[in-house]
């Protein structure tokens, strides 16, 4: 019997208003279940990151840079590109130092804030890939998607990204990356939204440009999809237009920041760089699978580092890797070939991986010939590659997920096992030797580690080790210099000097230790030698400080003053530059000027509390002064 005042119709309106909200709740939570378990996975295997130390490359971007001091530096931290008062370098990485910037406001030199900012900055990467992968296959494999990000989340391979400091760029760069892609896919479903997906996106890509020059691949990955969709003509005009912008804004910002020129590099051979792109993708593998050896320093070239019989082992093995690599090569394009056909998303997944890794594939002339970190990106476009095709072949199910699983937990293992190499510069350079990083660029670092903790033989003995390695290293020179300066072996430390007189690079660092013999050896003034290495490298904070000093303690605080003052003309931008004029000042009794130059250091380091000290101790001096009889 039907219940009065009830028809089929309200019956099925009744069910549409209840049934179908409590079905998409129960979407939304399974989403947000597994956002959670990305975020306590990626926590759980990164918890030991949060007790390491500032090593390698941190030391000049967090501990030396100027312009991550004050909130009031954010619009100068885009006029210049990384690595002030360091060795130059072509990276412009604003948003990095953004992060940084903030990161010092709130955490100061405490190493743990710096690290865990790292890692959450790896697990919104994290979730940003789900939510791509969710859009791009369909809410009905939101498991697939959950599968990749987890692997991709957890896989030490990216430690060197997230554990080191001065990696961030590279979750930075796949975080927005990620997310201008998934929101450029939900605005081609349309509706009102559809325009604000479309700006975020821009803005996306913008943000991954500016993290890392690498982020252009997510803007030429957009393309490939735009056209492997074929998209209305319409649509693609707009997405250049688009496009246009952003490498404009992008161009500006970047051509218009201040930088010095890096040392030339001889760029590697063309006809090498087909072997050594062979040669990247077998050692790339191994790495992804098995990521047994995990270390920062890499070298796939067969650059002569040992003694005879080591170098003719080296070469064969790489030989081997060579015919490897090519075999992958061939794999892959069988893989991609068949993809078209049986899987044509995992062939889509193949451009784009390989789109994100043509930049770093050693066809291209780069500062190394490969590093851990470059597979960051590319290597999550590689994992759905992978989960779609096993989706469409046939497989046992239970079998494979058994096995996927296991693998997922020992890759997590081993990233909990990775953080322990980051804990100090002793250990982070002592592992990487031990691990097979046994080069030249490592012993030098080990050597100015072991003279920064005073262990001047042992020091001397990794710039032995080093320019064993390459006779031609001119910072192994410098160091084996410095310290046989301290040992007093001062012919050791002249004839090491005179040898890295010939690289133009380091003639700052020559015409300053030159300065320190002769000073030590003969007492000699050194003040001339400062001014030397500070003209040589005019823009260094390090050179020019030296030399104000030289300048001041020989009874010239007027003319270090003055000096300092056409200085901080061209870079106001130094906290510890105006402190050191508030200094001066006060020596030569201007005292009304020098609390300026106190303010003007506080405004510009959050954290300076020697300013605030000094600013104080003058204030009360003058306080003091003016009510005596």
């Amino acid at each position: 019997m039907r219940t009065p005042g009830v028809t089929a119709g309200g019956a099925a309106g009744w069910m549409a208003r209840n049934i179908l909200p409590t079905t998409a709740v129960l979407k939304n939570l399974q989403r947000i279940g597994a956002s959670l378990l990305i975020i306590v996975a990626t926590l759980a295997v990164y918890w030991r990151a949060q007790f390491d130390g500032f090593v390698w490359d941190d030391t000049a971007l967090v501990l030396r840079d100027p312009l991550i001091r004050s909130w009031r530096l954010i619009g100068e931290g885009f006029r210049h590109f990384l690595f002030i008062d360091a060795t130059a370098s072509n990276f412009y990485r604003p948003l990095q130092r953004l992060t940084f910037t903030a990161d010092y406001a709130l955490w100061e030199f405490f190493p743990k804030g710096w690290h865990l900012t790292s890692v959450y900055v790896h697990i919104a990467a994290a979730l940003a890939l789900f939510f791509l992968v969710e859009k791009w296959l369909g809410k009905e494999r939101r498991a697939l998607a959950l599968g990749v990000a987890l692997v991709w989340a957890v896989h030490p391979l990216h430690t060197s990204a997230v554990t080191y400091v001065a990696g961030r760029a590279d979750p930075l760069a796949a975080l927005f990356g990620f997310g201008a892609i998934a929101l450029g896919l939900a605005s081609l479903e349309g509706g009102r939204r559809a325009r604000l997906a479309a700006c975020g996106a821009a803005l996306g890509f913008l943000g991954a440009l500016l993290s890392k020059e690498s982020g252009v691949a997510a803007l030429l990955i957009w393309f490939a999809m735009l056209a492997w969709r074929r998209v209305p003509r319409a649509v693609f005009v707009k997405w250049i237009a688009a496009a246009a912008l952003v490498l404009g804004v992008y161009g500006g910002l970047r051509f218009s920041a201040q930088k010095v020129a890096p040392p030339d590099d001889k760029p590697t051979p063309v006809a090498v760089r087909p072997i050594l792109a062979a040669r990247a993708i077998a050692e790339y593998a191994g790495l992804i699978v098995a990521p047994v050896n995990l270390r920062m320093e890499r070298d796939v070239s067969t650059t002569p580092r040992g003694n005879p019989a080591q170098n003719v082992a080296q070469a064969r093995l790489r030989e081997y890797q060579t015919l490897l690599g090519l075999a992958l090569v061939a794999g892959l394009a069988v893989w991609w070939r068949w993809s078209r056909r049986a899987a044509p998303e995992a062939a889509l997944a193949l451009l784009c991986a390989a789109i994100a890794y043509l930049p770093i594939s050693n066809l291209f002339s780069l500062n190394a010939t490969v590093a851990e970190h470059w597979l960051y990106v590319p290597s999550a476009f590689l994992f759905i590659a992978v989960a779609v095709t096993f989706r469409e072949i046939a497989v046992p199910r239970i079998a494979l997920r058994v096995v996927l699983g296991a693998w997922t937990v020992w890759l997590g293992v081993r990233t909990w096992e990775r953080q322990a190499d980051w804990l100090d510069e002793q250990t982070f350079f002592r592992h990487t030797i031990a691990d097979g990083g046994d080069s030249a660029r490592m012993h030098v670092n080990l050597g100015r580690s072991e003279a920064a903790q005073g262990r001047d033989e042992a020091a001397l003995e990794e710039f032995r080790e080093a320019l064993k390695r390459d006779p031609k290293q001119p910072i192994a020179m410098l160091g084996f210099a410095a310290e046989s300066i301290r040992l007093r072996d001062f012919p050791g430390a002249r004839a090491a000097l005179d040898r890295a007189a010939h690289f133009p690079q380091v003639t700052a660092e020559v015409a300053q230790l030159r300065g320190a013999l002769e000073f030590i050896e003969h007492k000699t003034d050194a003040t001339p030698a400062m001014k030397a290495a500070a003209d040589a490298a005019p823009w260094n904070w390090t050179f020019r400080k030296r030399y104000l000093s030289a300048l001041d303690q020989t009874g010239h605080p007027d003319v270090a003053a003055r000096e300092l003052r056409a200085f901080l003309q061209q870079q106001p931008f130094r906290g510890d530059s105006w402190k050191m004029l508030g200094d001066l000042l006060s020596r030569t009794h201007q005292r009304e000027a020098a609390a300026g130059a106190f303010d003007e250091a506080m405004r510009l380091d959050v954290h300076d509390a020697e300013a605030r000290e000094r600013a104080r101790i003058l204030a009360e001096t003058a306080r003091a002064q003016g009510s005596a009889p």
